[in-house]
């Protein structure tokens, strides 16, 4: 006998839906749910990293709106927002708690400039288009007996593994007694065959492909290809963008992050955030009416490029833990004297003389 629980994040704005959160947080547990969620007032770009991977964790994702937007991103999308996308594109089951008559309620909840006010309500549309997993309130308790309905309704269309506490003292059923000597020696001879040929792999390498003199560096330019999602009048689509970044501004991105060992999702995840930085500007010269992008991430072929090219200067190398499949990277001697040499604070000329 086991007893099964579902991780469900929690998405909403913080100043106009502080009872309502509250509310949420006590009421998901006696549902069989564990509520996750991150407060909007402690978000940054570097921090999407963190809520990207509480999204992943979770079974569930539970969206709250109120009547406001939520507080911006360099981008001009909420983090709000910006956590829907990404539960979207991971295609996570959802379930969107819209109140009904946002205009309604008390003026100190409502957006103040005409631009919150319109995004508020291009995001409401494009919520609006996903109909099935839409759920109306207009008070707490009317929230409260909608969740009851609406959570168990969830699990029950869209099942997910959760996780289980197994009961002690019950009867856990039949359990198979096959010996799993025979896979742990064929994973063995399997992981020391990758470090063979890892080993391989970085002795090609160390013997140099290209001459460093003759590899792109420093304020070489580079051309980044990378895919985001453009907004315009409460649409969406995906588009392509391009920019020019030079190497060592590609080096400063993530190089102060894997002076301990990080995942390659992670490093990627920094150059998305420096990407993110005038990636509106530049969708704009395209598409004038655009007004926000969000999830910019960098082409595979591009990332890929910049990866290895880094590893061909020596910059960067690969670092194995042990039981596990992820790549991970971490600065060289060598990287971390270039980065210590770009980032580095020089003297003025006046108190050189």
């Amino acid at each position: 006998m086991t007893d099964k629980r579902y991780q469900v994040f929690i998405s909403a704005t913080y100043m106009d839906l502080r009872e309502e959160r509250g509310m949420l947080l006590q009421t998901l547990p006696s549902l069989g749910c564990l509520p996750s969620t991150f407060e909007a007032h402690t978000q940054s770009l570097s921090t999407m990293v963190n809520i990207r991977r509480r999204i992943d964790e979770c079974d569930y994702y539970l969206l709250i709106v109120g009547s406001r937007y939520g507080s911006l991103m360099p981008s001009g999308v909420s983090y709000t927002h910006m956590e829907y996308v990404y539960a979207a594109t991971k295609q996570k089951p959802m379930l969107v708690l819209m109140h009904e008559a946002p205009e309604t309620r008390s003026t100190e909840f409502q957006e103040q400039s005409i631009e919150g006010k319109l995004k508020f309500n291009d995001f409401r549309k494009v919520l609006q288009r996903e109909r099935d997993n839409i759920v109306y309130w207009r008070d707490v308790k009317d929230l409260s007996h909608a969740l009851h309905n609406a959570i168990p309704a969830l699990i029950r269309k869209y099942p997910t593994v959760g996780w289980s506490r197994v009961i002690k003292g019950a009867s856990t059923g039949a359990t198979s007694t096959v010996s799993n000597s025979a896979l742990e020696k064929e994973c063995e001879a399997l992981k020391r065959r990758v470090k063979e040929l890892e080993a391989e792999k970085e002795k090609w390498l160390s013997a140099g492909v290209n001459s460093p003199e003759t590899l792109a560096k420093g304020e070489d330019l580079f051309d980044i290809q990378y895919k985001c999602k453009a907004y315009a009048g409460g649409n969406c689509q995906d588009v392509f963008g391009k920019t020019r970044l030079s190497w060592n501004e590609l080096l400063v991105s993530f190089g102060s992050n894997l002076l301990q060992a990080q995942t390659e999702e992670f490093m990627a995840a920094k150059l998305n955030e420096r990407l993110q930085k005038n990636a509106l500007a530049e969708i704009q010269s395209e598409y004038p009416k655009t007004h926000a992008v969000v999830d910019v991430q960098i082409t595979p072929a591009t990332f890929n490029a910049i990866k290895m090219q880094f590893r061909v200067l020596g910059y960067i190398q690969r670092v194995s833990r042990e039981n596990d499949l992820k790549q991970w990277w971490q600065m060289t001697a060598i990287g971390e004297r270039m980065l210590a040499s770009i980032m580095s604070v020089r003297r003025t000329a006046s108190r050189l003389a």
